[in-house]
């Protein structure tokens, strides 16, 4: 876990040494034969994430460009690595907690990143009063050099969001000890901030997910949460009386052709399925090596000019998770990103339904949320596979696996149940 940590700045960001960091890759699975005598530990992930694997080395042969696709292959790799070190790091619950620590502290850093580094919606005035009174000194990093895109802020929050929550509704039942309280408190300011961030993206794709995401959070966690979910539906019903909603869908004709700031680019309805259509076209052409990752914004004005939006804006992807997949990888690469997107939540789910101490119940419920959140998000817009943030969801499918591992060797028993601090204290 450590040697992956090192190396993964230089595979998230262009430079000399990514070259280096790659070969990395491929010896942890090596040190991983020659410590426990496999490469890598077996999931019900394992076949589809080598059917994936297989189409990214495929797609190279339709790629225009190696040098296009690398950054986003990195990003697969990277991910895939992920997701096994967390599997085969986990093999008590105490390895469950430290990753759990982990992955908090790299969402506060990710949060306290975005903070300063975004460019912020602009379709709410208050909001972008709100967001223009933060810092924004964070700029000039590959791939953002106006600041990191809201929409795709919001996509990866989407994932987030509802970890530090649920995780904090597990400890709620150790609220009787001192210890327990610092991370209730800290749970609950990083939930905050978490929202505080969605909501400054006005990314609607995003709140529409996480909108999802928190109808299944309140579905399990039982009769007052149902009845909470009654409230927010009535609520909603409310503001869809009044209007609330067209409101917010403001901008659905056609975008401006004189749009020029690609950072803050907002496609309407009517751009998304021109742009959905263009996509389609795509698959067609390239139904069995896909174009290569990466290489939809080179190749969608050469091949499948758009009417409705201006040529100077730049499109990294079809503002669909699933049609993204297809025209990256091809058919069997949207096949295996459908197959991975269904078994993480069936997986969640079984997880969540285990018989588990409390807290590791919880933060499953929060895995399966944001992965619903995600999944509904992902059919308006998209966080292209590969991308630097796409590394979260391996993390949360690592979790998801590892957890289900656990339960199938029943290494966990109801009288392990046990309270953060106490397993804090067991890793000093």
């Amino acid at each position: 876990m450590l040697a992956l940590l090192a190396v993964t700045p230089w595979l998230l960001f262009p430079g000399g040494g990514r070259q280096v960091a790659l070969i990395v890759l491929p010896g942890l699975w090596i040190g991983n034969r020659l410590v426990t005598g496999h490469y890598i530990p077996r999931t019900p992930y394992d076949v589809i994430i080598l059917g994936l694997l297989v189409m990214v080395l495929v797609s190279l042969y339709a790629t225009y460009d190696i040098a296009v696709s690398l950054p986003k292959i990195t990003g697969v790799l990277l991910g895939v690595s992920a997701f096994y070190v967390v599997v085969g790091f986990i093999h008590a619950p105490k390895q469950l907690y430290q990753v759990l620590i982990v992955v908090l502290l790299g969402v506060a850093i990710f949060l306290g990143v975005v903070f300063v580094g975004s460019s912020w919606g602009n379709k709410i005035a208050v909001l972008q009063q709100l967001s223009a009174r933060l810092p924004s000194f964070l700029r000039g990093l590959p791939g953002a050099d106006a600041g990191f895109h809201p929409a795709e802020v919001g996509g990866t929050l989407t994932w987030l969001v509802f970890m530090p929550a649920a995780v904090a509704i597990g400890l709620w039942a150790q609220r009787k000890s001192r210890r327990v309280w610092p991370w209730l408190i800290g749970l609950s300011v990083l939930t905050g901030a978490l929202l505080l961030a969605l909501l400054l993206t006005q990314s609607r794709s995003a709140w529409l997910g996480v909108a999802a995401g928190a109808v299944v959070l309140l579905w399990l966690q039982g009769r007052w949460g149902r009845v909470a979910l009654g409230v927010g539906v009535a609520i909603v019903l409310i503001g869809v009386a009044l209007g609330v909603p067209s409101r917010l869908m403001s901008n659905g004709g056609p975008s401006s052709t004189s749009v020029t700031d690609q950072a803050v680019f907002d496609p309407s309805l009517v751009d998304r399925t021109e742009i959905w259509s263009r996509a389609i076209y795509g698959l067609q052409d390239f139904p069995f090596t896909g174009m290569g990752l990466g290489t939809f914004r080179y190749v969608l004005p050469v091949l499948y000019p758009l009417f409705s939006v201006s040529p100077d804006v730049d499109l990294g992807h079809a503002h669909n998770e699933w049609l993204q997949a297809g025209v990256d990888l091809g058919l069997a690469g949207l096949i295996a990103f459908v197959a991975l997107q269904g078994l993480s939540v069936a997986l969640a789910y079984r997880a969540f339904r285990m018989t588990w101490p409390v807290m590791v119940r919880w933060l499953m419920a929060g895995v399966l949320a944001g992965l619903v959140a995600h999944s509904i998000y992902g059919l308006t817009d998209a966080v292209a596979l590969g991308a630097k943030p796409g590394v979260f969801v391996w993390i949360l499918l690592g979790l998801s696996a590892a957890v289900w591992r656990l339960g199938m060797a029943k290494s966990f028993h109801s009288s392990e149940e046990s309270s953060l601090g106490q397993s804090i204290q067991c890793t000093a």
